[in-house]
């Protein structure tokens, strides 16, 4: 995977205070707006998806979707014991860890969600090398991301550099993200473009903006906000060996192995 040098990048700051902020913007007539948006996209994901565990990884939202899941044990992980604002629903566990070393074990989970986390983690390569550890085989990783084309990149590139979210983050268009899933040995299911609306607070519950979100949807005139993508974790296949055919040797008395050609030639020389 190479250095994403497409986009100007911004001083890091930790995950929990990356976190913080954005799920503070998501507290905004916009950013609410978009999460009612995003939670649809996935809990109509999760109704597809089946399994024992799954890990969602630094929600910013002020809800949790994962009630539309079937998966019975249901994990949230975040850099702090808080997880963001949401609140934590009955049936699942919330625990501390980071984006780019999950302490779990080694093909442990079914599924794992990713709502904006490449974006905002420091190396998003580290991320993903963990998601494809820790997945079982026929696992699926539900990726969140803004859409670096169209009006929302426009404006992180003009208010980026405010240092406010969610423009800090490194927007990754999903011909990149399916490059990157595809030298980790992933297959892409699905990509679902989510949000029309355009970048504004103002406008976030102007009731015209609305019916647009529904028309927009439909055709997709125009590019979304964001996108949810779904990637399956390849199995990796045995080839097996072919049979080296050989003269077919009988048991002699005594339980000697008939000899063959081959050694017949030797003890004659």
């Amino acid at each position: 995977m190479q250095k994403d040098r497409s986009h100007p990048t911004y001083p890091a700051d930790s995950e929990s205070e990356t976190l913080a902020r954005l799920s503070s913007w998501y507290e905004t007539p916009l950013g609410n707006t978009l999460e009612l948006s995003e939670l649809e996209a996935v809990r109509d994901a999760l109704g597809t998806l089946f399994g024992y565990h799954l890990l969602l990884v630094s929600p910013p939202w002020q809800a949790s979707p994962l009630d539309a899941s079937r998966i019975s044990h249901r994990w949230v992980m975040s850099p702090a014991r808080e997880v963001g604002g949401m609140s934590v629903a009955a049936g699942q566990v919330s625990f501390a860890g980071s984006s780019q070393a999950f302490p779990l074990a080694t093909d442990s989970l079914d599924t794992i969600i990713l709502p904006h986390t490449l974006e905002y983690a420091a190396q998003p390569h580290e991320v993903l090398r963990e998601v494809d550890r820790c997945l079982v085989p026929e696992g699926h990783v539900l990726i969140l991301g803004f859409n670096p084309y169209g009006l929302w990149g426009l404006w992180r590139l003009l208010y980026g550099w405010r240092r406010r979210q969610p423009w800090t983050g490194r927007f990754i268009s999903q011909a990149r993200l399916r490059d990157w899933l595809a030298l980790l040995g992933f297959d892409t299911v699905s990509c679902r473009p989510v949000f029309f609306h355009p970048p504004s607070q103002r406008l976030a519950f102007w009731p015209p903006m609305q019916m647009f979100d529904r028309l927009a949807a439909r055709s997709w005139p125009v590019p979304a906000a964001a996108y949810q993508l779904i990637a399956r974790k390849r199995v990796v296949g045995m080839t097996p060996l072919r049979p080296r055919w050989r003269p077919r040797r009988s048991l002699l008395a005594g339980g000697l192995i008939e000899p063959s050609s081959r050694s017949h030639s030797r003890s004659e020389l």
